[in-house]
């Protein structure tokens, strides 16, 4: 919805017409205007001298919390979001079996008061509340969490995720359409409160999947239904007045490419211990856009620009919030253009970037150059190859390929999203001209469109990035397998897909450690995606938010934030 237009005014009704009309008095009448002069001028100084309420002054008197969102999403059906501007909205209107301790990420209850996992490691059984409700006030139910699996494993849905799946008995096949009887599948519903997941082998960190990921929210089977059918994108269910979650808060107003907001849902099954009533996501596409809301009192939350974040550092300012992360971003390559088929291309590529250097001259207060895709701290990992920097070697690659000191490159395209990484990709481009002599020409999107050519696979080289949905190895290593939804650089290698799989079935840790190892290795040897750096989350936090769970996945949970004066 655009903003109305002010109504008309006539020249005698703007401010200050009056006044100047006053001081356009005629000499003889100007000792007679004199009072009225000083009234006027006094009446007029007085919003002067008043304090202006801002936004965040107004959102500590209705507990109503503005935030910065990096740019519009794409979509709030969980089973589809693809983007970071989704994953801040989602997790308010919807909640899965899971939720994690902000910490740890060890998971704790959400709709699952409790769970009991079988012996051999193979049967999760989760024990639904009995309160647990829709915020149309309907019961939240095991065959809810049915049919929200079979929606998001649907061939024709399309889902990224179903890969969260696979470790279910029947679900990859059932994915792939290879399977048609869900009833085949590992989910069954002894009754109404009981959950049970049947899997083809063991996976330790299935708890964490479950947690870390919306894929396995669940969505309003009325509802999805009233609008289209169970496996069909954009029929406008996630719209405002159309939507019926089970989270915390209910989507109440979508004004595109403006604000999102969302009120505190009477029937959440917690809603007494949630503090706010109003959740404002602001769509801002520009990092520093959202800093000057932020300064300006337009804001509680905000993303940071990396340029910014360094002096704020050396200040120890209290409205920083820097967190680790279990992240990584890098360049997708797309494998299948001509140029960038050949490994040593990519290779070549990548060897030249001098990453601490560019860090340096970019934002080292938020970059640590990357040796390697999978971050530091990722619990049961440790790397064994590593990527360093080696420009002699990689000319050496580009000459061998046929491209000897970049002559005859063919032109190609550095995609990046409006927002704080134009100065990355002008690092990067840099690099490749004064090292290889290879022209890389940055085109800047807009942030959905970034990510929709991405998914589209119409790109060359584009910068890219990816939160960790659970804290093991396999959520980096799964993006490039043969096939997924998330190999955007079209990659295929037996090798490497047998050694994930390998790593997906063995039961022993070291034997897994060393398969995920050689995974790893194998896609530094191929580099279908160059590392770039393992990032911290940085936030601006205005003093008077409180209980803002900053966590290493940033995965947002506003139910146990509130505001109070500084």
């Amino acid at each position: 919805m655009l903003p109305t237009r002010p109504p008309a005014v006539r020249p005698s009704d703007r401010p200050g017409s009056r006044l100047r009309g006053l001081l356009r008095l005629s000499t003889r009448r100007k000792t007679a205007a004199l009072p009225l002069l000083a009234a006027l001028s006094g009446f007029l100084a007085l919003p002067s001298c008043a304090k202006r309420e801002t936004a965040v002054d107004v959102g500590l008197r209705t507990a109503t919390l503005e935030i910065g969102n990096t740019g519009e999403p794409g979509e709030l059906d969980p089973h589809i979001i693809n983007s970071a501007p989704d994953y801040q909205v989602v997790p308010a209107l919807f909640e899965g079996l899971l939720n994690f301790e902000p910490a740890t990420l060890a998971p704790t209850p959400g709709v699952a008061e409790r769970w009991t996992i079988s012996p051999d490691g193979l049967t999760y059984t989760f024990h639904l509340r009995p309160n647990a409700k829709w915020s149309n006030g309907d019961a939240c139910t095991a065959a809810d969490f049915l049919y929200s699996f079979r929606r998001a494993l649907s061939p024709a849905l399309g889902s990224q995720y179903t890969l969260l799946f696979h470790p279910v008995r029947g679900a990859a096949d059932y994915a792939s359409g290879k399977l048609t009887d869900f009833t085949a599948v590992g989910f069954a519903a002894p009754d109404p409160l009981t959950l049970v997941l049947t899997l083809a082998h063991p996976t330790p960190y299935l708890l964490g999947m479950i947690a870390g990921n919306p894929v396995w929210f669940p969505v309003h089977r009325a509802t999805i239904e009233r609008h289209g059918t169970i496996d069909q994108r954009g029929t406008g269910w996630t719209r405002a007045g159309h939507l019926v979650g089970n989270g915390a808060f209910l989507l109440t107003d979508w004004r595109p490419n403006q604000v999102i907001v969302a009120e505190k849902s009477p029937h959440y099954w917690d809603a007494a211990r949630v503090r706010l009533q109003t959740l404002r996501f602001h769509a801002i596409d520009s990092l520093d856009a959202e800093e000057r809301s932020f300064r300006a009192g337009q804001l509680h939350v905000a993303h940071l620009p990396p340029a910014k974040a360094t002096a704020l550092l050396a200040a120890k300012s209290p409205l920083l919030q820097i967190t680790p992360g279990l992240n990584s971003a890098f360049i997708n390559v797309n494998t299948t253009r001509p140029a960038l088929h050949d490994a040593r291309i990519r290779r070549a590529l990548a060897l030249a970037l001098d990453l601490p250097r560019i860090a340096a001259s970019v934002n080292s207060a938020r970059m640590l150059p990357a040796d390697g895709i999978i971050p530091p701290g990722m619990a049961g990992y440790t790397r064994a190859a590593r990527l360093a920097s080696d420009p002699a070697t990689a000319r050496t690659l580009l000459a061998a390929a046929g491209f000897p000191g970049g002559a005859g490159f063919p032109k190609l395209e550095l995609s990046t999203a409006t927002g704080g990484a134009h100065e990355l990709a002008q690092a990067i481009q840099h690099s490749w001209r004064t090292e290889l002599g290879v022209q890389i020409a940055i085109v800047n999107r807009e942030s959905r469109t970034h990510w929709d050519q991405m998914h589209a696979k119409n790109y060359d080289l584009a910068l890219a990035g990816w939160n960790a949905d659970y804290p093991d190895a396999s959520t980096f290593l799964d993006l490039w397998k043969s096939g997924g939804g998330w190999n955007f650089s079209q990659w295929n290698d037996a090798r490497y897909d047998a050694l994930l799989a390998l790593a997906a079935t063995a039961l022993d840790p070291a034997a897994r450690l060393a398969h995920l190892q050689a995974g790893e290795a194998r896609l530094l040897e191929e580099m279908p995606v160059i590392p770039l750096s393992f990032d911290r989350f940085l936030r601006l936090v205005h003093p008077s938010v409180r209980g803002w769970p900053a966590n290493s996945t940033d995965r947002p949970d506003y139910r146990p934030i509130w505001l109070a004066a500084p």
